[in-house]
């Protein structure tokens, strides 16, 4: 498949003059390629209504807009009149009406009353209206607010809790397959907001597209089929094991919400293809794709981004050893670090091992408990594996500190006293224990006075030093080291 990409050093969004949305280029067009309803989240004022009549006059579309926390049914359909036979139902409607609209936009769907959400929504999933087709309707948007919190003393800033802006219903929420929460001014470069600043904001038939929007989409489409053809069962697999770890992270998804990810992934992977050439891969189109797919990301309380990407990474590494039965099950630990003692106890050696133990190492959590983990597996493979250098490196250095015999005077800081005393009635204690690992524990404690006890606890360090220990099987004859 060639792949090259369509636009040269030129955004999307910014042809279109909405500055700061660049990162989103892909899943637009993804969205305007596959006619999938999308739903944009976001504070007043971030550009929402204003990119849709950009897109709709790029593609040259009949456009609706309409604000749902203000029409009445009859804004959309008109008024029902029957016929002269009083067979059938025809509509006395306005310009304004939804019968030839190409291109309609919720805005403020959050705030719209329950009885006419409820009529919104086979609009929305069907592109139908009271049982009949909307031939010519393509393209259906909405706009919300993030909905207003539960407890209403949240501290959060002034003009961040919208009262009355409601979550949507689940089944409306499900089913829209693109959920992008927009960008703020915060979240802008300094360029994109001199650029903001100093873009008329005028639209006008007669401006110019520097780019061909219709050729794009046409283009995306063309490409579908093939991406689809090379990708469709690695990522079949990946959702298989992401569904399963989202449900643990306490985001489950639905299986229509399943199905909807493959089509969006595959949709933007196409869409990179498109806009960045062959840079574009498919894991980042899966996890793109993933991040602005999430009915939850309308919610009060949106999922935390580095819990969606850790179940990312984990269920592509699953999805990346389908033929590697040993790694499936190293893959399936979501614990790095025990990932380590399954993959001794499957005889992993040399690189492959020495790679999960650099992983674990960079498990984030404190220097003092990154010690006591290097400490441990030094002694637990010090002459089991033979470990490359870039896991015996980092490995030792920190096991060291530990290990290392040396004599250290100092003089003790009025702040470090209190400490001392506590350390040094623990330290003697246990010299004086011949039961166990006392000896090693103690000079684990004493390796990190003063400087690592001024930051962390060292009772609580300790007891994580212990855990590690345990975990890697450490036995007393490992206090000789």
């Amino acid at each position: 498949m060639l792949r090259t990409k369509e636009i040269d050093n030129v955004s999307l969004t910014k042809n279109l003059q909405v500055h700061g949305w660049s990162h989103l280029d892909a899943v637009l067009l993804a969205a305007l390629t596959t006619e999938y309803p999308l739903l944009l989240v976001g504070p007043h004022g971030t550009a929402k209504t204003y990119l849709a009549e950009r897109m709709a006059l790029a593609l040259g579309l009949n456009f609706r807009h309409y604000n749902a926390s203000l029409i009445n049914y009859d804004d959309l359909v008109g008024i029902p009149m029957p016929d002269e036979q009083n067979q059938s139902l025809n509509f006395i409607s306005s310009k304004g009406s939804i019968w030839q609209a190409e291109f309609v936009f919720f805005d403020e769907i959050s705030r719209c009353r329950p009885d006419l959400q409820n009529k919104l929504f086979p609009i929305i999933h069907e592109k139908r209206v009271i049982g009949m087709d909307l031939t010519d309707l393509r393209f259906r948007w909405a706009a919300m607010n993030p909905p207003s919190p539960d407890d209403a003393d949240m501290n959060v800033g002034n003009g961040e809790i919208y009262l009355g802006s409601e979550p949507l219903d689940p089944a409306l929420t499900d089913r829209f397959p693109f959920i992008i929460p927009v960008p703020t001014w915060d979240q802008l470069t300094r360029a994109d907001r001199r650029q903001l600043l100093s873009a008329g904001q005028a639209i006008s038939s007669e401006q110019p597209i520097e780019q061909d929007l219709v050729r794009l989409v046409n283009r995306c489409a063309e490409l579908i089929p093939e991406v689809e053809t090379e990708h469709h069962e690695t990522l079949t697999e990946y959702l298989i094991s992401l569904l399963d770890l989202l449900e643990k992270a306490k985001i489950p998804q639905s299986p229509r919400r399943a199905r909807m990810l493959l089509h969006t992934m595959i949709a933007v992977h196409a869409a990179r293809i498109i806009l960045e050439g062959e840079c574009a891969s498919i894991d980042e189109s899966a996890e793109l794709a993933l991040s602005y797919g999430l009915p939850q990301s309308a919610s009060e309380v949106p999922p935390s981004p580095a819990a969606v990407l850790a179940a990312h990474n984990q269920a592509w590494d699953i999805a990346s050893c389908l033929d590697d039965e040993n790694w499936r099950i190293i893959m399936e630990e979501s614990d790095y670090i025990k990932r380590v003692v399954i993959a001794e106890e499957l005889g992993f050696e040399g690189e492959d091992f020495s790679r999960l133990i650099t992983q674990a190492l960079n498990v984030d959590q404190s220097e003092a408990q990154k010690i006591a983990l290097a400490t441990a597996m030094f002694l637990a493979f010090r002459e089991k594996q033979h470990l490359t250098p870039a896991a015996w490196e980092p490995l030792s250095e920190l096991a060291i500190r530990v290990l290392q015999p040396r004599m250290a005077s100092m003089n003790l800081a009025p702040s470090d006293t209190n400490t001392w005393n506590q350390i040094k009635d623990f330290s003697v204690n246990q010299r004086n224990n011949p039961i166990g690992l006392s000896k090693l524990e103690a000079n684990y404690v004493l390796s990190g006075f003063p400087h690592l006890w001024r930051k962390y606890d060292w009772q609580e360090s300790l007891a994580k030093f212990r855990e590690y220990i345990s975990l890697f099987g450490i036995s007393a004859e490992a206090q000789g080291a």
